[in-house]
């Protein structure tokens, strides 16, 4: 039986093993060959500096809206107007953590998302992602670097609205 060292104020103390030895590799990819297949659901309270008038307008801009009656029945209005989601995101590291992560592009999805308009400027996001997927610069758009994000989908004519997330709370995963 190896021995076990005892640290910390807790009566049982945190065990460290003393036969500690140094692993290949390969041990880490199969620690971490199920990770991609979780899917996290998070709930967001988000900020946009424009204007959201009304539920509806929010769905629209989001994609979450089927095609409604005025907007006529061309191919190029039901692209448009159709629900975007499953939605696949281009995620440049960000720059939060660029500093201890490789700058790469990594494609995440954005699986399902509801949105509830609160007030003027103010909305709830209900989010469930590929693991993986920078929720922050999701919404935010971290200076471009993720792509589409909540805040280029709120914009008009090419141009972002300026979003902020207020409130972000992992509220459950699939494994």
């Amino acid at each position: 039986i190896p021995s076990i060292r005892y640290f910390g104020s807790n009566p049982n103390g945190v065990g460290i093993s003393s036969n500690i030895h140094y692993v290949p590799s390969s041990a880490f990819r199969n620690l971490q060959s199920n990770t991609e297949d979780k899917v996290k659901h998070y709930g967001c309270l988000v900020w946009s500096c424009n204007v959201i008038p009304t539920q509806s307008y929010l769905n629209d801009k989001l994609g979450l809206s089927p095609p409604s009656s005025d907007h006529g029945s061309d191919a190029m209005t039901l692209a448009k107007s159709a629900p975007r989601y499953p939605l696949e995101i281009a995620q440049s590291t960000p720059l939060r953590v660029l500093h201890r992560r490789s700058s790469q592009i990594r494609k995440r999805h954005v699986l399902s998302l509801v949105a509830t308009r609160l007030s003027s400027h103010w909305f709830l996001l209900r989010i469930s992602t590929s693991a993986g997927t920078y929720v922050k610069e999701f919404v935010h758009g971290d200076c471009g670097r993720t792509s589409p994000s909540v805040s280029s989908m709120l914009g008009s004519g090419g141009s972002c609205c300026k979003t902020d997330i207020y409130w972000l709370d992992c509220e459950g995963i699939d494994v």
